[in-house]
């Protein structure tokens, strides 16, 4: 299986369509998605004529067929041996569990039996309920050996859709003398995979499918793509390598499941145990349900390294062997060709990932997101190439060996030219690829309950051109307030100060000139104050908590008995340097005003609501400002909840939950009273509508959301109110900039051109 080259779906999923806190976020059903379009097939057109060229080129080159695969006594005597180790591991813990509680049982059964015998039935009922514990103690530790494999999906590929694919993998199949695929799926995530048809064990009957993704094959060609095609075929061209392969993969998974508690009784689990108010009895449940789950998690982490540490070298020497019959029908070039064709899609998928981003706080939405993938990894530079070639050496998984290993040994065998010569893209292998790829896109969207989501679709080049036409704003709000306010909220306000009341644009320029040496060590001083205010605030929460503080920040070195005394006495020096920094703020307030006084009709109207809501937004600073530095010890606790939580670490990020929500309310609060818009889809909303839609309804009460969607909401509303902020500025940055140079009026900076 192709594990190396299997990359994870984004943080948010390959499309940023919603806050991954709203309450609607789920998975795209790819079940109606595929009867969907097995109705639509009843309208199926006749294949292309670039269609039929590709398949009988395919016909023409893949002539004969592979030479069966035969086995040594060794590598049968070594794949007994793993298949052995794979399935004695998880019967180790199931005859562990058995035996324990069985003998407990017995031990309580026997004077159970003796006391009911004598007609003793209270003494006979005391020695009942142990053994009652035991059995219902072995049905929970057993209930672990069930289900727990992660399965992929993907929309169900007609034949008529891509008849040139379906050939290739037929005729692939066919020379590589194995049976092929029950179907071919396709998604929107940069790898390809091989899954079971029905059920886990189908896989070992040949009923399997093959699940490609959609920027792949916009992105690769078609050589390269065959090399992928033949490396995972060639995983059933012998049954027993098969079996054990993805034996040790299957046991392997399922271990590191419940070993990372990824599995769905602890994360339930983990849900009840963020709620607030329980009774003590639900709390006594939890606590023992909470023991008895890292009791397991510590049983199947060792059964994991040993199985991993058993098997895993036999995994990588069968993917050295997949490879070389890659090699034979694809060749050399296109193998090597293969390995960094996946790792620029990957690279570019971060950076849509990273643009959908923005356009999703923009208010628009992506349109096609495998072009996207394919057109960005076209663009790399090559400082970029040189990374991802540095990355090959990173061992992604024990079980394959990673990239430059794999490159290596293909050195080492003699150069094949491959049976695919001709230079194709592999998109041709579908119909309709633009089409096709469109509607994967909108599936992630349908599955978050975006409604008419086809409205606000833009190109993936012109998502490009507003974020580059954005960050010139922002390259230009920095130069025009002089790369000041990057850590804070600006003083955008009127000043009291009746000389610098009359200031014009030249004497507010030459005014922040005359004293910027002596602001930037304001600015200097500010920022080593706020990181320890920050990491002391972080440390007297902690102490307040009664929880360890070298657990949290191992690195620190303040006390904790003088923390509450070190941060009231850096809270009053930051507050006095803020303040001389506030002044110099008021003076950028008078250029721009000045500015805005003597600006056109035209260019007025079109920043006069940024500068209105630089003006409102400023008078909600010092909560936003609380904000940042109390959702720092909620983000500490909740990032260690995965490793157990005790009743103390609950209580406190039960606290600082409170805390941080009791801020959002009042934060609220405030911007209701004011007109602060943004704007939407081309509208003008207010900004808590802004954010309710992005985000969610915020909860009436703290005990209605968990430590950890907490932490997720303040994390995604800080940054969409950062976003809007600095578009403001960047809007407002752009047009004061242009009347200056027009006007010729000297810049801050001398030195620095328009």
């Amino acid at each position: 299986m192709f594990a190396n080259f299997a990359a994870k779906r984004h943080f948010n999923g390959p499309l940023r369509a919603v806050s991954p806190v709203a309450d609607n976020y789920a998975e795209v059903d790819w079940k109606l998605a595929s009867k969907q379009a097995k109705r639509s097939a009843q309208h199926r057109t006749a294949a292309s004529p670039n269609s039929l060229k590709l398949i009988h080129y395919i016909d023409a080159s893949l002539k004969g067929q592979a030479a069966p695969e035969a086995l040594t006594l060794r590598e049968s005597s070594e794949l007994f041996m793993v298949e052995a180790i794979s399935l004695l591991l998880p019967l180790i813990y199931i005859l562990g569990v058995l035996f324990a509680f069985s003998t407990g049982v017995y031990f309580f059964s026997e004077p159970m039996v003796e006391s009911i015998l004598a007609e003793d039935y209270l003494t006979a009922t005391h020695w009942a309920c142990p053994a009652v514990i035991c059995l219902g103690l072995m049905y929970i530790l057993l209930r672990p050996i069930f289900g727990g494999f992660r399965s992929y999906h993907g929309r169900v590929l007609q034949r008529h859709e891509a008849p040139a694919l379906f050939e290739l993998v037929q005729q692939m199949s066919r020379h590589l003398n194995v049976r092929p695929p029950k179907r071919i799926e396709i998604n929107n995530e940069t790898a390809m995979r091989v899954d079971a048809y029905s059920g886990i064990n189908s896989i070992y009957r040949d009923e399997y499918k093959l699940i490609i993704g959609a920027p792949l094959i916009m992105s690769m060609s078609l050589n390269e793509l065959s090399a992928m095609i033949a490396h995972e075929l060639s995983h059933f061209r012998c049954k027993h390598k098969k079996v054990a392969f993805y034996l040790m993969h299957h046991v392997s998974e399922w271990l590191y499941f419940r070993a990372s508690g990824q599995d769905k009784r602890h994360q339930n689990l983990l849900k009840r145990m963020q709620k607030e108010n329980i009774s003590f009895y639900e709390y006594g449940e939890l606590w023992t349900w909470q023991r008895i789950h890292l009791l397991q998690q510590w049983t199947f982490a060792s059964l994991y390294h040993i199985h991993r540490r058993l098997t895993a070298w036999k995994c990588r020497q069968i993917e050295f062997e997949t490879d070389a019959m890659a090699i034979k029908v694809a060749g050399t070039q296109a193998f090597q060709a293969m390995f960094m064709a996946i790792r620029r899609s990957q690279f570019a998928q971060k950076a849509v990932s990273l643009q959908n981003d923005w356009a999703w706080k923009d208010g628009y939405l992506l349109d096609d997101y495998a072009l996207a993938v394919s057109l960005e990894a076209r663009k790399i530079s090559q400082a970029n190439v040189q990374q991802i070639q540095q990355g090959f050496s990173k061992t992604i998984s024990y079980f394959c060996p990673n990239d430059l290993e794999r490159m290596q040994a293909a050195k080492a065998l003699p150069v094949q030219k491959g049976l695919l010569k001709a230079a194709v893209e592999a998109r041709y292998l579908l119909e309709q690829p633009s089409l096709l790829s469109k509607q994967l896109t909108l599936l992630d969207y349908h599955a978050n309950s975006i409604k008419m989501a086809h409205k606000f679709c833009v190109s993936s080049e012109k998502i490009r051109a507003l974020k580059q036409k954005k960050d010139a704003g922002l390259t230009q709000a920095k130069r025009y307030f002089d790369n000041r306010g990057e850590h804070r909220i600006l003083k955008f306000e009127p000043t009291h100060e009746r000389d610098v009341s009359q200031f014009d644009i030249q004497q507010s320029i030459d005014h922040i000139r005359a004293y910027r040496v002596e602001d930037r060590k304001h600015q200097s001083t500010a920022m080593n104050l706020f990181k320890r205010i920050e990491k002391t605030y972080i440390v007297e929460r902690l102490r307040a908590s009664k929880l360890p503080v070298h657990k949290y920040m191992p690195e620190d070195v303040i006390g904790k008995k003088e923390a509450d005394a070190y941060l009231t006495y850096m809270q009053e020096q930051y507050g006095a340097v803020v303040k001389q920094m506030e002044q110099m703020d008021q003076v950028f307030y008078q250029r721009a005003h000045e500015c805005l006084n003597l600006l056109a009709h035209d260019a007025r109207s079109s920043v006069i609501q940024s500068f209105h809501n630089l003006e409102l937004y400023c008078q909600v600073r010092h909560l936003i400002s609380r904000l940042v530095l109390e959702s720092k010890p909620l983000k500490l606790i909740a990032s260690g909840l995965h490793n157990g939580a005790s009743t103390r670490i609950l209580q406190a990020g039960a606290n600082e939950k409170q805390v941080c929500w009791e801020t959002i309310r009042q934060l609220r609060e405030q911007l209701t009273s004011r007109p602060i818009r943004v704007m939407v889809h081309g509208k003008p909303v207010h900004i808590l509508k802004y954010l309710d839609y992005k985000l969610g309804a915020y909860p009436e009460r703290s005990s209605q959301v968990s430590i950890m969607m907490m932490t997720e909401y303040v994390e995604q509303l800080l940054q969409l109110l950062d976003f809007q902020y600095n578009k403001w500025q960047g809007q407002l940055a752009l047009v004061c900039s242009q009347f200056e140079h027009k006007n010729g009026i000297a810049q801050v900076n001398l030195l620095n051109r328009y």
